[in-house]
Order: structure tokens, then sequence, then C-alpha cells
């Protein structure tokens, strides 16, 4: 599984685009400049997807977070942030 955000800052959704995805859920994290884990979410993904959309995170507060994406034992973070 390839996974990363389609743009490196964000409003109130992702974009998460999945390459090589495997038949099993997707899970996804955003950690504060702390590390602590700020919100999570799981989606199934079927093979021929290629993106989907994170949506809810307009409360989570403006600043520099670490997406982190991991299926079975892949895992892959990138840093994003989100804007006003």
């Amino acid at each position: 599984m390839l996974a990363k955000s389609r743009y490196s800052t964000f409003i109130n959704d992702l974009i998460i685009e999945v390459k090589e995805a495997l038949m099993q859920p997707i899970s996804v994290a955003l950690r504060n400049e702390d590390g602590k884990i700020c919100c999570k979410a799981e989606k199934k993904i079927c093979a021929l997807s290629q993106t989907f959309k994170w949506e809810g995170l307009n409360d989570l507060p403006y600043g520099v977070y670490m997406l982190e994406c991991s299926q079975g034992d892949e895992m892959f973070s990138m840093r994003i942030v989100k804007r006003v």
C-alpha cells in the first residue's frame, strides 16, 4: 500500500491517494506536534479505488500535524498543515 495526502495543506477534509491497496481497511491518524493522536479513522477501500476523502476535520485547531496511514504491516507518514 502506498498512500499519501494529495496536498500538503488542508482546511476541513483530506484527500488521501492510495496505490496498491490490499483488501483490508486503511487506518489513518493525525498527530499534533506533541505526538498526541488528535483524530483517527479506518476506511475500507476496494482495490480499484485510488482516493478517499477524510471529512469532519473542521474542529481541529490550525497547525502542523503528522498524517499516518497504515494497512497491514505497511505505514506511511507525512507532515501536513491545517490552514485558514
